[in-house]
């Protein structure tokens, strides 16, 4: 009989995780996304992987199991925000009042995201996931536009210019003003595209 992985005295020497094989994937690369999700959001686009991948408890090899390097993973982080994002405009009235929620509450993380799948190495998969975004923003408007939540006035091509410019701003602020510039920058979009 194998002794238990608290019992095992290899792993209690050596500090070593047993490895749970293919039935892990799934769990392994949730936990990838989350902490790519959160080291992005808090050191930038240059995170070392390492670092992501201790955070998600998993080994390097896991990492790259999954993601062939860092633009790849930050496709799958913004990817799954954009799911995440068409879940939530879609269950409400307000569509555009939660899509820049939505992006306000992550743009730490989108500016990591922007910069590098906008690299010349991610292109084509930047391309599908800007695809993805302008669907996105399209069903957003023209369902802003059906509850009356937008003024027909805008366009959803004018939506989708403001997405990175509201991320990047607040982004780019300092930390401790980043509320105040969300807060501005919130303004100036709701003058234009609100009802």
């Amino acid at each position: 009989m194998a002794p238990s992985p608290q019992n095992d005295p290899a792993q209690q020497l050596h500090g070593t995780k047993t490895n749970r094989g293919p039935s892990a994937a799934a769990e392994n690369r949730r936990a990838l996304l989350e902490a790519a999700r959160a080291e992005f959001a808090s050191s930038g686009a240059a995170v070392p992987l390492s670092r992501i991948a201790r955070r998600a408890g998993v080994g390097q090899g896991s990492l790259y199991r999954h993601f062939s390097d860092r633009a790849d993973l930050a496709a799958a982080v913004f990817e799954q925000d954009l799911r995440d994002a068409a879940l939530r405009t879609g269950a409400t009235d307000r569509p555009y009042t939660a899509l820049l929620d939505s992006i306000e509450a992550r743009a730490s993380e989108a500016a990591a995201m922007i910069e590098l799948v906008s690299s010349a190495k991610s292109r084509q998969r930047g391309g599908a996931l800007s695809a993805q975004l302008s669907e996105l923003v399209g069903h957003v408007h023209a369902r802003g536009i059906s509850t009356g939540e937008l003024s027909p006035r805008s366009s959803a091509d004018e939506l989708l210019t403001a997405i990175p410019m509201l991320a990047l701003s607040v982004a780019r602020s300092p930390a401790g003003e980043r509320g105040a510039t969300a807060r501005r920058a919130r303004r100036i979009l709701d003058a234009w595209f609100l009802a």
